[in-house]
């Protein structure tokens, strides 16, 4: 019987434990690194959305200068599903309704307002990530 136990093949408790250590060392440099890839594609993705609707702006400004950003959501101009919209008032996010984004077309500059009479310019913001960044 003793025979049979001694030949054998098995893991030992030592390899066990350096391979969670290797795999604990992976996961370690991993996470991080996933979180930022995260946080960036959601920054990429706020400004690709923001250059679609400057676009949609520019092409639906030909017979119309001032509207609101619902007024450019159609299957011609854009479709802006169901991003969260908004503008840093402060150090908080203020989201706003599409109907509430107004948007001023100016040759080829195109300015975001808060208010109806175009006073309160703001930077616009996309699911709480900035959509204009500076340049």
């Amino acid at each position: 019987m003793n025979k049979a136990l001694r030949n054998k093949k098995g893991v030992t408790l030592v390899e066990l434990l350096a391979v969670v250590v290797i795999l604990g060392i992976i996961a370690a440099i991993a996470v991080p690194t996933i979180g930022g890839l995260i946080e960036r594609q959601e920054a990429n993705a706020a400004e690709a959305t923001y250059d679609t609707i400057v676009t949609a702006a520019e092409l639906y400004a030909e017979d119309t200068t001032a509207f609101t950003l619902a007024a450019l959501e159609s299957e011609d101009f854009v479709d802006l599903k169901s991003n969260e919209f908004g503008y840093m008032d402060g150090e908080t996010l203020t989201v706003l309704t599409k109907d509430a984004i107004w948007i001023v077309v100016n040759g080829s500059t195109v300015t975001f307002y808060s208010d109806a009479g175009a006073t309160n310019a703001i930077d616009l913001y996309i699911n709480g990530h900035e959509g204009n960044p500076a340049e």
